[in-house]
This record gives structure tokens, C-alpha cells and sequence, in this order.
């Protein structure tokens, strides 16, 4: 939102909540007058499947539920509604029939007044016609994820830039599988290292030789593992 100065006439940027500004031309200070009715405010954000599918598989492996695989995935700018309680708290409610979508609180980032140029070609849910009480009305970025993990199929919400993911019901959890590759990996290294030890006469040498060798393994494994997850 851009505010004109009353002194010089300058026109001055204004950010969401802000209540006084200096004017950047000539330094006098303007108050802000609050228009009635809701602030509308935009999280901006560039539509990106991939991680929001990535944020979605991240949670399901830290709740050992194993991977899965991203079927359908539909985005749109939501509208929630901040309200200010008794208490001094503010809670976040949706204010649409059509959100899919529940938000315990809201995401960081940098809001702006909300601008259609913001939104690009993406789609911007509307509000009921019912009348909603609140302070501010919060247009945030929603995934809705359909995805399979073997033979179970769910729907899961990811807010975007925050990327907080909200899953109503879990797949099966996963039990424990034995990891032959890093069993082989280890077993090697220790084949080696007992190698080492044998051509190398010397504590001391030994020691050194061992650490240049498993710093060497080390690098070699992490710049592989950047490769793969780049591919």
C-alpha cells in the first residue's frame, strides 16, 4: 500500500501492521489510519510440487510410516482469518465453504497487502458471504497432495514457504529392515582398515593412514549422495 506524504506530497511504501512511518523524502512522521473493515493480506509464493511432495515424504519417514508416491497435487491461495481472543492470543480460521484446509497458526514469511500481480495464474479461493470477524484476512498458500504408500492411499496438506504438513490419517507404520547395503559398506571399510593395518609397521603411522582413508571414504560417500538426490 503506498501512502502520500501530507507535508510534501512523497508517496511512501507502507508494510501490513504497520501503524507510523517517517516519510522517506522529507522525514515527517505520518500515522497510518486503519480502513474499516478487514486488512487483506498475501503470503507470496512460487508454486513448487516438487518440494511440497519432498515435505510431505520428509514427515511421513520421521513417523516410520515409509515412502510414497505423490498420485495428484492441487494448489490455491486460501483465505483464513485472524482473530484476536480474550486472552491475548490470536488464532487462524478458515473463512471459506471451499477451504480444504485447517491452519493451527500462522506461517512466517513476508506478507504483503494483497495485489492480484501477487498471485500470478494461480488460483485464489473466494470468501463465504458470510460476514467474518477478525483483524486481518490472511490469503496463504495451500498443497493439497493425493499420494499412495503401498497399498494405502491418503491426502495430505502442505502450506507453502512454511511448508507445515498436516496429514488427517497416517498409512501403516513401517517395521525395521536390515540394510544389507550399508551392512557390505561397513563390513568393507573394516577389511580395509585391517589391511592398513598390516602394510603400515608404526602405531602411529597406522593411525594417520586410517584417518586419511576414512576422511577420503567419507567425502567420496557424501558428494555421491548429492549426486543422486540432484538426479
Amino acid at each position: 500500500m503506498i501512502v502520500s506524504c501530507n507535508l510534501c506530497g512523497g508517496e511512501n511504501k507502507v508494510h501490513p501492521g504497520q501503524k507510523m512511518l517517517f516519510c522517506s523524502f522529507c522525514g515527517s512522521a505520518l500515522a497510518i489510519q486503519k480502513e474499516r473493515g478487514l486488512e487483506h493480506l498475501i503470503l507470496p509464493h512460487e508454486r513448487n510440487d516438487r518440494s511440497a511432495g519432498e515435505a510431505l515424504r520428509s514427515h511421513l519417514l520421521s513417523k516410520r510410516r515409509g515412502r510414497c508416491e505423490t498420485e495428484k497435487t492441487r494448489f490455491a491461495y486460501l483465505p483464513f482469518v485472524l482473530v484476536e481472543e480474550e486472552n491475548g492470543r490470536t488464532k487462524i480460521v478458515p473463512a471459506s465453504k471451499e477451504t480444504w484446509a485447517s491452519v493451527s497458526y500462522p506461517p512466517s514469511g513476508n506478507y504483503q497487502f494483497f495485489d492480484e500481480t501477487l498471485v500470478g495464474n494461480e488460483t485464489v479461493v473466494p470468501l463465504s458471504d458470510e460476514t467474518v470477524d477478525g483483524e486481518r484476512l490472511l490469503h496463504l498458500p495451500v498443497y493439497e497432495i493425493f499420494y499412495r504408500s503401498g497399498g494405502f492411499r491418503g491426502k495430505s496438506v502442505v502450506i507453502g514457504g512454511s511448508w507445515q504438513v498436516q496429514v488427517d490419517e497416517l498409512p501403516p507404520e513401517t517395521g525395521e529392515s536390515f540394510d544389507f547395503a550399508r551392512a557390505f559398506k561397513a563390513a568393507a571399510l573394516f577389511t580395509l582398515f585391517m589391511f592398513i593395518g598390516k602394510l603400515v609397521p608404526g602405531w602411529l603411522a597406522r593411525f594417520a593412514l586410517t584417518m586419511i582413508v576414512a576422511a577420503a571414504g567419507y567425502a567420496i560417500i557424501t558428494i555421491r549422495e548429492k549426486v543422486v538426490k540432484r538426479a
